[in-house]
């Protein structure tokens, strides 16, 4: 495949960000609209530019859970093409509850859907064992470092 092939698949990609943002605009609050483009923006051009980054304000409490869905379904779209995802709740093991996004076979399956919450449960769990361990050393390191 050459950047000739790959051109209008990204330009199909683009059309319906910019169709599904439309969406948005019409019905979210334009505040809420405006945070969402920004954060959308940003990661845009993190993705272009092949690098990584954190994104966000100091005030992340005004990016509401719908907001959050939101932001990842236009980077599913802008990355898959597709625009049939479905949401699906994924409840940590601490409590907290986070979502995929999947594809409408997959999550029309209760098992499949089982395997991914187990998936990002034990990934959860292994993260939060990297953490503990990281800031034991870090401790130890630097014996100065306050709680």
């Amino acid at each position: 495949m050459n950047d000739e092939d790959a051109a209008p698949g990204e330009d199909n990609h683009v059309a319906k960000v910019a169709l599904y943002m439309e969406t948005l605009q019409a019905r979210m609050d334009p505040d809420q609209y405006g945070a969402l483009a920004q954060a959308l923006h940003e990661a845009f051009h993190l993705l272009a530019e092949g690098r990584e980054g954190t994104i966000g304000s100091e005030d992340d409490s005004a990016f509401t859970p719908e907001m959050n869905r939101e932001f990842a379904t236009v980077l599913t779209i802008l990355l898959t093409g597709k625009m049939d995802q479905q949401i699906v709740e994924v409840p940590g093991s601490d409590g907290h509850s986070g979502f995929v996004l999947m594809d409408p076979e997959e999550a029309d399956d209760p098992a499949k859907v089982q395997e991914v919450r187990d998936f990002i449960d034990q990934w959860a769990t292994k993260r939060k064992a990297v953490d503990i361990e990281l800031d034991g050393i870090a401790r130890a390191s630097n014996p100065g470092i306050d709680d």
